[in-house]
């Protein structure tokens, strides 16, 4: 499912308009290029990303996956930083934690829609 599939790490949260980091995955490409929560996304790979969306930064990661690197300029305290990160893929220690995260919410699910 997710083996040999690169992810960044970052979570973030859709301002009017923009995006920003709304936090950073610990030991991921993202912590280790020095993303940081509250930094605002300017541009990714050329394209501005003043007025985007989550769907928006979506696509642009998406086009990204062959090269696996992306060129990001952000605001950082009024400041711009440009930040250079290479897409990783997945370990298996983060896998397993997807999957237990999964299979704890779907039968916390199943509890409460069980007669």
């Amino acid at each position: 499912m997710l083996t040999g599939r690169r992810y960044l790490g970052i979570q973030l949260m859709e301002l009017n308009p923009g995006l920003l980091v709304k936090g950073v995955v610990p030991d991921s490409p993202a912590e280790r290029a020095d993303f940081r929560a509250g930094d605002r996304l300017m541009a990714v790979n050329g394209h501005a990303t003043t007025e985007a969306t989550i769907k928006d930064f979506k696509q642009l990661l998406s086009a990204s996956r062959i090269t696996g690197t992306l060129f990001v300029i952000v605001q950082r305290r009024g400041a711009l930083k440009q930040i250079t990160v290479r897409l990783e893929p997945y370990t298996e220690g983060q896998i397993e934690k997807i999957i237990s995260q999964h299979l704890v919410q779907s039968h916390a699910q199943t509890a409460t829609t069980t007669p």
